[in-house]
């Protein structure tokens, strides 16, 4: 499992643990911690339609309402890009956050190699998908096997 915290493999996660790792990957290093809650709820109000309060949002992040209405995790989901059953099923949920977790690894990794140590780009590049983020990954071990002077193909993405 990815240590996020209060995540334990083989223990039901609950809808706050869930939003709060999606709360999470919007933060960008250098951020307090995550955007506003009233922000975020404007934002998928506009989005879906769906109506949304900050305090609403807030008290879904902090278990104080654990039973939305599928209408706002349908709404939610479409914001985070994420299938509505991650809130609904915990090995859904469980496969997104691990494959989340190795992306953010890869991409770390190649940057690291790559001597990137821009906080501003590392921050722009979290916001990015898994795929997107192992797109990123490739793209860097390219780059650096160009400027290197050598033709053999980068690795393929570590799994």
């Amino acid at each position: 499992m990815s240590g996020e915290e209060g995540i334990t493999p083989g223990r039901q996660l609950t809808v706050a643990q869930k939003l709060d790792h999606l709360l999470k990957l919007r933060a960008k290093p250098g951020d307090d911690d995550k955007p506003s809650y009233k922000t975020m709820a404007a934002e998928i109000a506009a989005q879906s339609g769906e109506t949304f309060s900050g305090a609403y949002l807030w008290q879904l992040h902090r278990g104080e309402r654990t039973n939305p209405t599928l209408r706002h995790l349908t709404a939610l989901a479409k914001y985070f890009g994420v299938p509505v059953s991650y809130f609904t099923d915990d090995d859904v949920a469980r496969r997104v956050i691990d494959e989340e977790d190795l992306a953010r690894r890869e991409l770390d990794r190649s940057m690291a190699e790559a001597g990137v140590s821009a906080v501003y780009l590392r921050g722009d590049l979290t916001a990015l998908s898994p795929e997107g983020k192992r797109m990123a990954a490739d793209m860097i071990r390219q780059i650096r096997a160009l400027e290197q002077g050598t033709k053999r193909p980068p690795c393929p993405p570590c799994t």
